[in-house]
């Protein structure tokens, strides 16, 4: 078809036609492609950089190595010439008697021509010189700061020195530990000690030299310049250079490694004490540093350098030139990606106009024309693809129309068969006769908006009320026609029928006939006679209905089931046979309950339902309760079937008869058989059985005649007699205003006792224990209060 070829929109990073710039290609491809440019070149820079960091570490620890070697060459020169200039003087002294003052002049023209050196002793044994006396004098450079210094005019003991006594022992040269010299201008100073002996090899004295420590310090300044660390030792150990301030001269190595926790120096510390070089890795724990150290013996004086250089230092150079080598490639990546969008630009616009077109599609402008359909390429198949999709989608609506009108007008239609399915189901009722009340409940929930399940109630005759639960095989509007059937033919034969076995048999064959759908329902059928509670019930495939007694015990209804309805004619139906008791509930349900399913596909079970109908108040609770637990446990899965409860509880009706009674003690004896009248006349309405209003008259005239004949000494003038009916229960309650007395601790009678010797007493309460179930006595407010409680139904003997 033609198509008017659609505005495009202006490139850049701006939104696309119904597309923002950030989810549209061409920045997708232009991010892609910078991402992947920038990871190859992250890559190799990564590579270059750890191949160079290799190579620059061992060059470093390389040249750290040669330079710790030259410069303890450097010092060991220094530190030759002042041994040279010591050795020299005590060869000539050797080969030329001088005198002292020729030595001293030697002295100090040794002095004054080694420029490391700023002064000197000369000491020598009395008896060497001609005037045998003995000599101690230091000779100064007073050039360099040190004068002249007589120290026996001085009156400075040098005998009793011990480096004096060390060097008159030593066979060889040795320089002391760095010490802080006044006379040297407070200057810290090392001296070179050498022996003097003579040709018979015998100790006549020494000669020292004295160097700054700055001399030799002064050697390692080109050092530091290269950002090393570098540190002097003395022979002993003293730290005669160092890094950091306030640890030169003031340590030992050993004691610097304690005292800073520099564990990681303790191997510089042992090649230190053996003489020997050492060079390794180490990383201060302070902060963290890894650094490479090279130890370096300063030729046979017991002096040793360090020289000391960071991996931070090494790699310095590196890092710098690898953060540009980054920023390079990251301005290449920038560039690249531009240039890419530029590109995706062009290729992209015939896709944002088509985007657009669909833009409008998604907002019902179907008539919008579709640009570049005649194409060849990718873009004109994607633009004929997306021509036929609008012509499909036009199609697709109008069908979606015209369905959903058909829909609506079908859920109006089944709005309505669910009201009128509804409006056929009986209401709750209550209903009573004389002395009993019934109340009867029901709730329906069907599947889908309409169902198969039913429930109904009838009142036939005369105080006979038929009740019926039924679960049609089918769900939907199929089930609710055959339950409408299915209903109506059991209203119709329990007005006609006698039995529920006989109303089954009668629906059986009419349902059977014309079922060319072949559908069927499981019914149970029940009646109620409610005057006397009577139950007669049938069941034609359903689930047998639960009874609760008034104790709270429930009793699961043996009932053998006869065929469902609807499959053909038949009368093969049993009938239970019952009572309704008050204070008991009746309940029936479809298997819609029992077969709930939960998320997990486990069923609701008969033993749940139990649990709910246990705490069940009343007909109206059980099938709430009921309805509560099933979808509590269900937790939202979608209900699989139809569910339907039915209850009926029974309750005593109030009972009448101007209760309670009032007597005089002992005055009134003469009414005591109008009250026996009365008290059988109310609870034979209240449906009590004539052998269960026997035993309460029993128990009455026991209580009220031993209260007359010997209650006047205990003070009593007035009785009381209270009568209900209650849960399937008779309570009587008797009190008087006598003295406190509780007959229940009165001890029981022996009845096995010959009657001569037995006690007088006791056998009254005996007789009321054992007619009732239960027997309390209480003080309250000024009277004796008992109650006696018995069943309604007598046990079967």
């Amino acid at each position: 078809m033609d198509a008017t070829p659609v505005q495009a929109a202006e490139p850049g990073l701006q939104a696309d036609a119904g597309v923002p710039w950030h989810a549209s290609l061409r920045t997708r491809l232009m991010l892609w492609v910078g991402l992947l440019l920038a990871l190859l070149l992250l890559a190799a820079i990564a590579t270059a950089f750890y191949a160079a960091r290799s190579r620059i570490v061992a060059d470093a620890e390389a040249r750290t190595r040669f330079e710790a070697q030259q410069a303890a060459d450097r010092l060991d020169a220094t530190m030759r010439s002042v041994r040279i200039s010591g050795e020299s003087l005590i060869d000539l002294g050797n080969r030329v008697e001088l005198g002292r003052e020729q030595l001293l002049a030697a002295m100090e023209a040794m002095l004054d021509a080694n420029p490391g050196t700023v002064g000197g002793l000369v000491a020598l044994e009395p008896g060497v010189l001609a005037d045998r006396g003995r000599l101690a004098y230091y000779v100064g450079i007073a050039a360099r700061g040190v004068p002249d210094r007589d120290l026996l005019a001085d009156g400075y003991d040098l005998v009793g020195r011990e480096w004096y006594q060390r060097t008159l022992q030593a066979t060889s040269p040795w320089w002391s530990e760095p010490y802080f010299s006044e006379t040297a201008g407070g200057r810290y100073m090392t001296t070179l000690n050498l022996p003097l002996r003579n040709r018979e090899a015998k100790r006549i004295g020494m000669v020292s030299l004295d160097v700054p420590v700055q001399a030799l310090s002064s050697s390692l300044e080109s050092l530091r310049s290269l950002g090393q660390r570098t540190a002097l030792f003395a022979p002993a150990g003293t730290i005669a250079v160092h890094p950091e301030k306030g640890v030169a001269f003031a340590h030992t190595l050993s004691g610097y490694i304690q005292r800073a926790g520099r564990g990681d120096l303790a191997p510089m510390e042992a090649a230190r004490a053996q003489g020997r070089a050492l060079q390794f890795t180490h990383a201060d724990a302070r902060s963290g540093t890894t650094r490479f150290s090279v130890l370096q013996p300063v030729g046979d004086s017991g002096w040793s350098l360090q020289l000391s250089l960071g991996r931070d230092a090494m790699l310095a150079d590196l890092e710098q030139a690898t953060r540009m080598l980054g920023l390079i490639g990251a301005l290449v990546a920038l560039l690249a990606a531009l240039a890419v969008l530029r590109l995706a630009r062009r290729i992209t616009v015939p896709l944002t106009e088509l985007t657009a077109s669909a833009g409008h599609f998604a907002n019902g402008e179907f008539d919008w024309p579709v640009p570049h359909d005649a194409r060849g390429d990718e873009v004109g198949v994607m633009a004929r693809a997306l021509e036929r999709a609008r012509d499909s989608i036009r199609l697709q609506l109008d069908q979606i129309g015209r369905y959903a009108a058909e829909q609506q007008k079908l859920q109006s239609e089944l709005d309505i068969a669910r009201n009128i399915q509804r409006s056929m189901l009986p209401r709750d009722r209550d209903f009573a006769d004389g002395s009993r009340r019934y109340r009867l409940q029901a709730r329906l929930e069907p599947a889908k908006a309409v169902g198969g399940d039913f429930h109904g109630h009838f009142l036939h005759g005369d105080g006979q009320l038929w009740f019926v639960v039924g679960d049609v095989s089918d769900k939907g509007v199929p089930a609710a026609l055959f339950m409408v059937r299915a209903l109506t033919v059991l209203e119709v034969a329990t007005a006609a029928g006698d039995a529920p076995d006989r109303v089954l048999a009668d629906a059986a064959r009419h349902l059977a006939e014309g079922n060319d759908a072949c559908m069927f329902a499981t019914v149970l059928c029940g009646v109620l006679d409610l005057a006397s509670g009577g139950l007669a019930i049938a069941s034609a495939g359903h689930d047998a209905p639960l009874l609760r007694h008034a104790d709270g015990r429930i009793e699961a209804i043996v009932l053998e089931s006869g065929p469902a309805l609807g499959f053909e004619a038949g009368d093969d139906y049993q009938v239970w046979h019952g009572r309704l008791q008050p204070g008991d509930l009746l309940f029936a349900w479809t298997d819609g309950v029992t077969e709930a399913l939960d998320r997990d596909d486990r069923a609701f079970g008969e033993e749940r339902l139990g649990a709910a109908l246990q705490v069940a108040q009343d007909a109206a609770d059980a099938c709430d309760g009921l309805l509560r637990a099933v979808h509590g446990f269900a937790d939202g899965a979608p209900q699989s079937d139809d569910i339907t409860v039915f209850a009926i509880d029974c309750a005593s009706a109030p009972v009448a008869g101007g209760w309670p009674r009032h007597l005089r003690v002992p005055d009134q004896r003469d009414r005591l058989p109008g009250l026996q009248q009365a008290l059988a006349s109310t609870l034979g309405e209240a449906g009590i059985e004539p052998r269960r209003i026997h035993d309460a008259q029993v128990i009455v005239e026991e209580l009220v005649c031993n209260l007359m004949d010997h209650g006047a000494a205990a003070g009593v003038d007035a009785l009381v007699l209270a009568v209900a009916v209650d849960a399937g229960r008779v309570v009587l309650d008797i009190r008087d205003n006598g003295a406190a007395y509780d007959p229940l601790a009165h001890p029981p009678p022996d009845l096995e006792a010959d009657i001569a010797q037995r006690p007088i007493g006791g056998l009254g309460i005996h007789l009321v224990r054992e007619l009732s179930q239960d027997v309390q006595y209480r003080r309250q407010d000024g009277w004796n209060a008992l109650r006696v409680v018995l069943d309604a139904i007598l046990p079967p003997s």
